[in-house]
Parts: structure tokens; sequence; C-alpha cells
């Protein structure tokens, strides 16, 4: 559901949420970054914001990415780079403490797992793939 259509189904779309989706918009935060960056524009309750992932999150408008035990969100809908249900991120690990988050976006990775013969039996409702990697010596030259 596009957010255009949430907002006139839910009258609820307050403020602070719309905030949230602007924060996010073409970036991976965790709760702390997203806490951050809403605080510098006046939404400082805690609950509100775990409210209203939950609530992007259960509307698939945010996805929530584990990564080695730290959870990163991610703008679900209206993000150019990838469909809500079926997109890759890939982690490009510099170093211990220098990580990044791509999105990659190849559509035709999902039909080879969808149309693979596991799944024959099973309606495929969302592909979430995670690549983590560093970078190969080759691109150090």
């Amino acid at each position: 559901m596009k957010p255009q259509m949430m907002i006139e189904k839910n009258k609820r779309f307050t403020k602070a949420r719309r905030a949230l989706l602007e924060v996010l918009k073409d970036r991976h935060l965790t709760f702390k970054e997203i806490y951050e960056e809403l605080s510098k524009k006046g939404y400082t309750n805690i609950s509100t914001l775990y409210n209203n992932l939950q609530f992007f999150i259960d509307n698939n408008l945010i996805i929530e990415i584990n990564l080695d035990g730290t959870k990163y969100y991610d703008l679900g809908l209206d993000n150019p780079y990838h469909q809500h249900d079926s997109h890759l991120h890939m982690v490009v690990k510099e170093d211990d403490s220098n990580q990044s988050i791509k999105e990659v976006d190849y559509p035709e990775i999902y039909e080879a797992i969808k149309s693979h013969p596991v799944f024959k039996h099973y309606n495929i409702e969302y592909i979430r793939i995670l690549v983590s990697a560093t970078p190969s010596k080759k691109n150090y030259k």
C-alpha cells in the first residue's frame, strides 16, 4: 500500500510518522540513529518511535534488517532502489568498524528462486537476501 493510500485510509498518519519516513529516505539507520535524527526535528518520545516503527513494519512501509545482532531499518515502499517485498541488501565491510549497506535490485535472482522446484508447492510472499562482503584486493589497485 502506497503511503498516500495509507494516509487516506488511516487518518492518524501523524507528523511524527511522516518525519520517520523522511528520515529513512535513501538510508539504513539503527533505532538510535533514527531517534537522534527525529530528536533534531523535535520528536523525542521513544514510545512513539517504537509504536510508529512497528506500525510501518506491519504495513510493509519499513523493513527491519538484522545485521550481526544490530537492527537497521529501511524504507520499504516508495524506495527507488527496490520493491519492499523482494530485494537484496549487500553489507560491504571495509574493516571491523567501517561498513555500509547497499541496495541491489536484480529481479532475475528472485524469479530464479521462485521458480526453483523446492518452492513449487508454495506461494512466495517475499524474498529478502542479505549478502555480507569485503572488497576484493582487485579494487585496491
